[in-house]
């Protein structure tokens, strides 16, 4: 009973080892075709690649240039409510420089006659 089993077990082993000399080869010349597939597409894929990449990178220059605009927009609008108490004041003072300027007495001009 011995025998036999080991007999099996060295069959097995034969077969499987022809097998594996078989299957090496086609398993071998799948992967090699797999990796000039997987360049080929990579190549015929980058013009389109990079023109993504251009155009994400552009569209993100206009978004930070649109935030930027908006929060400086912004904090302008505030710096104005902050400074609307004041306007009056303001109002009064030009009319007063304006009344005042109008006062004074023509100057003549320096070197005319």
């Amino acid at each position: 009973m011995l025998i036999s089993l080991g007999g099996v077990a060295l069959a097995f082993t034969i077969l499987a080892v022809v097998l594996v000399l078989i299957a090496a080869p086609i398993v071998l010349a799948l992967f090699i075709v797999g990796a000039i597939l997987r360049l080929v597409f990579f190549v015929l894929f980058l013009p389109f690649r990079l023109l993504g990449a251009l155009f994400g990178l552009g569209f993100g220059m206009v978004g930070l240039l649109l935030r930027g605009l908006i929060l400086s927009g912004g904090i302008a609008f505030l710096l104005l409510l902050g400074l609307l108490p004041i306007l009056p004041f303001l109002l009064i003072g030009a009319g007063l420089y304006l009344v005042f300027r109008g006062a004074r007495r023509p100057s003549t001009p320096v070197g005319r006659a």
